[in-house]
C-alpha cells in the first residue's frame, strides 16, 4: 500500500513537471551584451523636469556600471507666477532671485532582479547613482517702469535684476526681461547627490530597452542657494521622480 501511493505521488509529479515545461514561455539564446546606453526624460516633485544620459557596461552577468549625466530646473516652493501690469502681461515669479538648474555627474550600478527572457516581457531593475552636483544660478532680471520727471503719465521701462529692497512696489514690474539678461554674471556651487529607485524595463527586441523608473533623488551643498528672497537659503533638497528612460544594448 505504502509502495503504491509512493509510486502514485512520483507520477503525478513528474506529470506536474512536464504540464508547467510545457506552458512555459519559450525563451530564445541570451547574448552578453557589453554596452547599456539609455536617454531619458523626467519629472519630479520639484516642480520641472530634467533630462538626462547613462552610459553602461556589464560587470556581472546581473549587473551594470554605469555613468550619468542629468540636468534639470528646480524650482522653490513659494515660487510663484503672476502677471505684469501692462496691457500685454508677461509672467514672472515674484521674489525670484536666481533662475536655477542642477547638473548632476555620477557613477552608479544597475541590478538585475528579474531577468528579461523573451519578446516584450518585463524586467525589474534596482538603480543607484552617486556624484558630483552642480547648482547653476542665473540671476533674474526685470522690467521695470519709472514715470518721467516731468508730471507726466508716461514713462519708461529699464531692464534691472532683480533687488527685494527696490522692487517692493509690483505695479511697476512689467515682467521678466529677456532669458539672456543676467547671464554673464551666472555663478555656480559644487555639491554632491545620491540616488535610488526602482526600474521597469521592456522592449520588443532583447537588445531594444524602454523603461519606467521611479525613485528619490538628495542634493547637499556646503552653503544654502538664493533662490527666493525673504525665505531661508536651503542646502539640502529632497524630491522624487519619475522619468521615462529608452535605448539600446550592444
Amino acid at each position: 500500500m505504502k509502495k503504491s501511493a509512493i509510486f502514485l505521488f512520483i507520477f503525478l509529479f513528474l506529470g506536474s513537471i512536464k504540464g508547467f515545461s510545457q506552458n512555459a514561455p519559450i525563451t530564445e539564446p541570451q547574448l552578453m551584451y557589453l554596452k547599456h546606453i539609455q536617454f531619458g526624460a523626467n519629472a519630479n516633485t520639484f516642480r520641472m523636469g530634467g533630462a538626462q544620459f547613462r552610459y553602461g557596461w556589464h560587470k556581472t552577468g546581473s549587473v551594470f556600471n554605469h555613468f550619468e549625466s542629468e540636468l534639470c530646473r528646480i524650482k522653490h516652493p513659494k515660487e510663484i507666477r503672476r502677471s505684469g501690469f501692462t496691457e500685454q502681461p508677461s509672467q514672472y515669479s515674484y521674489g525670484r532671485m536666481n533662475m536655477v538648474f542642477f547638473w548632476r555627474n555620477g557613477f552608479g550600478q544597475t541590478i538585475n532582479i528579474t531577468e528579461r527572457p523573451y519578446k516584450n516581457a518585463l524586467g525589474l531593475n534596482f538603480v543607484y547613482t552617486v556624484g558630483a552636483s552642480m547648482a547653476i544660478l542665473k540671476p533674474v532680471y526685470i522690467d521695470v517702469f519709472y514715470p518721467y520727471t516731468d508730471g507726466s503719465p508716461n514713462g519708461y521701462l529699464v531692464s534691472e535684476k532683480y533687488d527685494p529692497e527696490k522692487h517692493e512696489d509690483i505695479f511697476r514690474i512689467y515682467g521678466n526681461s529677456s532669458i539672456f539678461a543676467g547671464l554673464g554674471e551666472t555663478k555656480a556651487q559644487i555639491g554632491g547627490y545620491g540616488r535610488s529607485g526602482l526600474q521597469v524595463e521592456w522592449g520588443q527586441y532583447p537588445d531594444e530597452t524602454r523603461s519606467l523608473e521611479a525613485g528619490i533623488t538628495v542634493d547637499a551643498f556646503l552653503n544654502g542657494l538664493p533662490m527666493m528672497a525673504k525665505q531661508p537659503y536651503d542646502n539640502r533638497f529632497i524630491g522624487f521622480y519619475l522619468a521615462f528612460n529608452w535605448g539600446y544594448k550592444n
